[in-house]
């Protein structure tokens, strides 16, 4: 049948807006036109007549929209609140990059996965000191700097040793460990390809040009887990290795445990500045040299019977002119906000291996051997010699950058039988906007490459090579069920505790006991202002929303800022200073116009949970006990710590995309974040945590903790 093509209605679309089709239609008319205009059928995901072609990963990229100005009402004085990436992957929205898939804590291949919107920070506040853990992913040009990671974690580096007869790539054992040398690593950006990195290292210097050069060693291993890992298990060895892990609901699952570990002895770090000659924009050619060291651990849990990431954790280190450590863990999240995630000290030059059997299955490795996996494709080039043996080299690309003209990246891979890992591999990425040396790149795909990336260029090379490798016993118990494992009637809330607050209400529920100011009080206050406030009650008055609210209780008084739009898609922010009790006070502090391009949707506003029972299930039967204590959010009775940040952000899909943009946004639903920030000081240091919760689902997203020498 013509419509059982793999590919996505989006990426049918896409194909037809590139080669110059309607786009209108259901899925069989888009594959029947696509045929008819000539494309081959694995071009558009249909097995071929003869033999069946395997399916391929593909990754949607959706850019963002142009912004639109609307003007609001003056401000009071004229502060901007910068917009969240609302855009995502399986979620960020209001700007949308089809690219932040969020899985549930239950493993469901089939499940879509729903978006992940960032957080909006205070006008006039500093970003960098106090961003939340989605801010760092501002819009999908941002994300898209990051692409690369992405692709680079889904080919891993491997490493093997021994003859040259076409072999089948060998399964991870537990106890496997390979140590490895890291050469020649070089990393360049340039303009909007920077400002994720500086941001993340804190840097206010206008840097136009950023080039990093590093070396060290490393190891990655399979942790080879003991009958104390699994206690839920009793006597029971069959699951020896496997190790008991908390999931995003705080369910306890079995998981294969991984880890690599990486240390830069040699860290150099060149920035070039803007000139500063009045009227010129030019980037300098000299440049400021800082040199230093860097510690990255990376750990990642699988669930053994779905074989889904169940999570991910970083704790890194890194010495440029002073300290600056910290530790991410994101639950399920994969995508570009999982790969940003895990590079949070800023510097995307390293990624979590993954075994080679993942990319090229049981295909025998011999020459002409293809096959793609990963979102790769890959081919055996021939035997090459490399440290005296005679090994495999396969090479693989990434599809998706060459057919949307984004770029190029390579991996060059030496492998030999009965490894899991490659002796050799060498890595080769080059994004940019322009379409610098590629050929055939249509006016269609030069706009989606402007929508897409930033200005300027991306550039990373480095090699792995092999220094030692060790082979375990027991293969991975993958596909296997277990005693005791979740079912997804045992996580989250139930359906009936979601409140679908767009029917008459004009912001989401919160009520948490153990705030000192709750939303509700904002809002009242907002109402008790007036004239103070007049554009923002006349939206509220005729069915507008607060899309994005935050509250700090880090002064006498909470500081709460309120972002609205009308349903006329006008929106500003209004900041107050509320108190609670009997001589609880109501403050107007000032407001401003927004010129961020936000469309009033109530449709597309999805039910939630209410804060507090949001908060009650993160504290409910000890799931997640690092958010509590002194270094969590909560106290040991679950009211809210001194110096606490929270928000929320309702997403909704940007009706304003149009032409090839509008095309390529595949889904209408919208997506409700809610976000934690709490900064305190402890022995020395300046820590600063950061929290994500789905709104919906209940589900713990990410955690981010990050410290500096006070």
């Amino acid at each position: 049948m013509t419509d059982a093509s793999s590919l996505t209605v989006a990426k049918l679309k896409a194909l037809c807006v590139l080669h110059d089709l309607p786009t209108s239609g259901v899925k069989a008319v888009l594959v029947e036109r696509l045929l008819e205009a000539g494309l081959d059928r694995s071009s558009i995901g249909l097995p071929d007549l003869q033999t069946e072609d395997a399916s391929e990963e593909v990754i949607s990229l959706e850019p963002e929209p142009e912004p639109v100005v609307i003007e609001a009402e003056p401000a009071s004085p004229a502060v901007e609140v910068p917009l969240p990436a609302v855009e995502d992957d399986e979620v960020l929205e209001a700007e949308v990059l089809d690219a932040i898939p969020i899985e549930d804590d239950a493993p469901e291949d089939a499940a879509p996965l729903p978006e992940v919107p960032p957080a909006v920070p205070l006008p006039g506040s500093k970003t960098a000191r106090n961003t939340t853990l989605l801010d760092m992913v501002k819009t999908p040009k941002a994300a898209a700097v990051l692409l690369v990671v992405l692709f680079l974690g889904a080919g891993g580096w491997y490493w093997v040793e021994q003859q040259l007869d076409p072999v089948t790539v060998d399964a991870l054992r537990y106890g496997d460990e390979m140590g490895f040398v890291l050469i020649d690593g070089q990393l360049t950006a340039t303009e909007g390809f920077v400002e994720p990195v500086i941001e993340q290292l804190d840097i206010e210097d206008d840097i136009c040009r950023l080039e990093v050069s590093f070396s060290g060693t490393g190891d990655v291993a399979v942790h080879e887990g003991t009958m104390l890992d699994i206690p839920s298990q009793g006597s029971d060895t069959r699951l020896l290795g496997t190790v008991s892990v908390r999931g995003a609901h705080g369910a306890e699952w079995l998981a294969v445990q991984q880890e690599a570990t990486y240390d830069l002895d040699e860290l150099v770090v060149k920035r070039h500045l803007r000139s500063i000659v009045p009227g010129s924009n030019d980037c300098s050619s000299s440049s400021a040299s800082a040199s230093g060291a860097a510690e990255l651990a990376l750990t990642s849990w699988t669930e053994i019977g779905d074989r889904v990431t169940l999570r991910s954790n970083a704790d890194w280190e890194v010495d440029l002119e002073g300290v600056v450590r910290g530790s991410t863990t994101t639950y399920g999240v994969g995508g570009l906000l999982g790969s940003f995630e895990v590079f949070a000290p800023g510097i995307a030059m390293l990624t979590q291996p993954v075994e080679l059997q993942s990319l090229v299955g049981t295909t025998p490795i011999e020459t002409g051997a293809t096959g793609t996996g990963l979102g790769w494709d890959w081919s055996v080039v021939g035997a090459e010699d490399f440290a005296g043996k005679r090994m495999w080299r396969i090479v693989a690309t990434q599809p998706d950058l060459a057919t949307y003209c984004l770029g190029s990246a390579t991996l060059s891979m030496w492998v030999e039988a009965d490894n899991p890992w490659a002796s050799r591999q060498t890595v080769d990425v080059r994004l940019s906007s322009d379409n610098n040396g590629q050929q055939d790149c249509s006016t269609l795909s030069q706009q989606l490459g402007d929508a897409v990336l930033p200005d300027g260029e991306f550039r990373l090379t480095h090699t792995f090579e092999r220094t030692s490798l060790t082979r375990g016993a027991d293969r991975l118990d993958l596909g296997t069920t277990y005693l005791g494992r979740p079912s997804p009637a045992e996580l989250g809330a139930p359906e009936e505790a979601l409140v679908d607050w767009t029917r008459n209400a004009s912001h989401v529920p919160d009520a948490a006991s153990g705030a000192s100011t709750t939303l509700e009080e904002a809002v009242s206050c907002l109402r008790s202002v007036g004239s103070s406030a007049s554009g923002a009650n006349a939206a509220l008055d005729n069915e507008g929303y607060i899309w994005r609210a935050v509250g700090d209780s880090g002064g006498e008084v909470d500081a709460w800022n309120l972002s609205w739009v009308g349903n006329d898609d006008a929106h500003g922010w209004v900041r107050l200073d509320v108190s609670s009790g009997e001589s609880g006070t109501c403050t107007f502090v000032e407001k401003g116009p927004l010129d961020l391009g936000i469309v009033w949707n109530r449709e597309s506003a999805p039910a939630v949970l209410p804060m507090d029972e949001v908060e009650a299930l993160l504290l409910a039967e000890d799931r997640f006990p690092e958010l509590v204590g002194s270094k969590g959010l909560f106290d040991a009775n679950g009211g809210h710590n001194d110096g606490l940040r929270r928000g929320v952000l309702v997403a909704v899909p940007d009706d304003g995309l149009t032409g090839l943009i509008s095309e390529l946004v595949d889904g209408e639903a919208g997506a409700t974040t809610y976000d934690y920030v709490r900064t305190w000081d402890q022995q020395g240091w300046d820590s600063t945590l950061s929290v994500a919760i789905d709104g919906t689902s209940g589900r713990l997203l990410a955690t981010s903790l990050v410290e500096r020498p006070a």
